[in-house]
């Protein structure tokens, strides 16, 4: 018996904030994987992280039972602390891996509370483009599935302690009323450029907390090479600059080369399209 789980990343957050006291985000999945392999030919745990390794012993608890005496081994394509929902991928993977093994798949909403039990979590798990609060997990709002779109992937330097960061920064004010207007406005308009345009305010917005070396220096010259706008990872490093999907690739990796010969403190990463999340589980 083997069962594979593959969790999507995240290029940071389309947008991230605060309304009326409670935390939300918007997801921004990429296809990058985490990916969890349960066989029944070993009993070794392997790849495990503290994170992953809570998240084994939370679910087996959850589902009710001692011990679990099968092969778990974790791997990754995302790097960690960058804002890329390393954690949440690993954690989400090993959460479903694990009840598929002893029973059943998990809905949703039962893995949101058990991984927001672990951390704040990244909604990349949930179907579509959502909107979520990252504290509890709680679904605000589905989207539906992603309008295709390009990112151009730039690390900004450094690494952030997701968990302290959180603990860091509670009780906000509400998000700046220009940015919860335009989010508004996606429930009508759910399109690349309305989408940037949210990204583009609320990596702005961002700024007093988690500050982009040049945002709006970068910003402005990313518009002049055909982007619609960026978005940012609101406690890591990663930022986006926005394409349409009409734009040829290689439009946009030159355009990204530029970025990076204009702005040397940006490391270019890698490009991605923005897809829907989920998740997707193989038995056999």
């Amino acid at each position: 018996m083997i069962i594979k789980v593959l969790v999507p990343g995240s290029c940071g957050e389309l947008a991230q904030g605060w309304r009326d006291g409670q935390p939300f985000m918007i997801t921004c999945p990429i296809g990058l994987y985490s990916r969890a392999l349960v066989t029944d030919r070993t009993s070794a745990k392997t790849g495990l992280g503290s994170k992953a390794a809570v998240a084994l012993k939370t679910t087996v608890n959850y589902m009710g039972c001692d011990s679990f005496p099968l092969g778990l081994s974790l791997e990754s394509q995302l790097p960690t602390g960058k804002g890329m929902a390393a954690s949440t991928a690993d954690i989400v993977a090993v959460i479903q891996a694990v009840s598929a093994a002893i029973d059943e798949e998990l809905e949703p909403e039962e893995i949101a509370e058990l991984a927001a039990g672990i951390e704040p979590t990244d909604g990349i798990f949930y179907p579509g483009i959502v909107q979520m609060n990252y504290m509890t997990g709680e679904l605000i709002k589905s989207y539906g599935n992603a309008p295709k779109m390009i990112i151009a992937m730039f690390d900004t330097g450094g690494e952030i302690n997701t968990i302290e960061f959180h603990s860091e920064y509670h009780g906000h004010d509400d998000s700046p009323k220009e940015l919860l207007d335009a989010i508004d406005q996606l429930d009508e308009n759910f399109s690349a450029v309305q989408i940037a345009k949210v990204a583009t305010l609320s990596a702005m917005a961002n700024q007093r907390l988690v500050p982009k070396p040049q945002l709006e220096e970068i910003i402005d010259y990313a518009k002049s090479l055909g982007a619609l706008g960026v978005n940012v990872a609101h406690s890591g490093t990663m930022m986006g600059v926005l394409f349409a999907s009409d734009e040829s690739m290689k439009k946009v990796l030159d355009a990204a080369k530029m970025i990076g010969e204009k702005f040397p403190h940006l490391e270019y990463f890698e490009t991605e399209r923005l897809i829907s999340g989920g998740y997707n589980i193989e038995q056999r």
